[in-house]
């Protein structure tokens, strides 16, 4: 099987971005994490764009029990996922943050052009890695970092 740009960044952030997340306490499998606390749930998600040449981290905070959806469903707190978390309790990693929850492409992490050596993307994911103290602050007191776009409003 080839590899295409998105199979090599996801390779990348397998092997430099996830173990910086196991180590900080995250469970799951990419591209999805979270990690249970007795007073909250963080989760953090790597989302990426359909061309296949950008990605953001996306991460928020729930608190634990289960959730009662707005159609009246009830979410057990194991299948609760960031999906479940309102927007404007969510905030992404980008590589250049704003405010107003910014969706523009253009701010997000782009490895177009990278090409097929492992190399530029294993420099992109340990760049990303070393931003996550961004989203530990977020998750932890909203403190809305440089590379941080957020919906909340306050």
């Amino acid at each position: 099987m080839p590899s295409t740009p998105t199979r090599l960044m996801s390779s990348a952030l397998k092997s430099v971005l996830v173990p910086e997340l196991k180590a900080a306490g995250f469970a799951g499998s990419f591209p999805d994490f979270r990690r249970d606390r007795a007073d909250v749930i963080h989760f953090v998600s790597v989302q990426y764009d359909k061309p296949g040449t950008a990605f953001f981290l996306e991460c928020g905070a729930h608190p634990p029990g289960e959730k009662t959806t707005s159609w009246g469903d009830v979410v057990a707190q194991a299948d609760l996922r960031l999906e479940y978390v309102p927007l404007t309790e969510r905030a992404r990693l980008q590589g250049r943050g704003g405010e107003g929850g910014s969706s523009l492409a253009e701010g997000w992490f782009s490895y177009e052009g990278f090409g097929d050596s492992p190399e530029p993307y294993r420099l992109l994911a340990a760049s990303v890695a070393s931003m996550l103290p961004q989203i530990e602050g977020w998750l932890a007191a909203r403190e809305r970092g440089p590379n941080l776009s957020t919906m909340a409003t306050a």
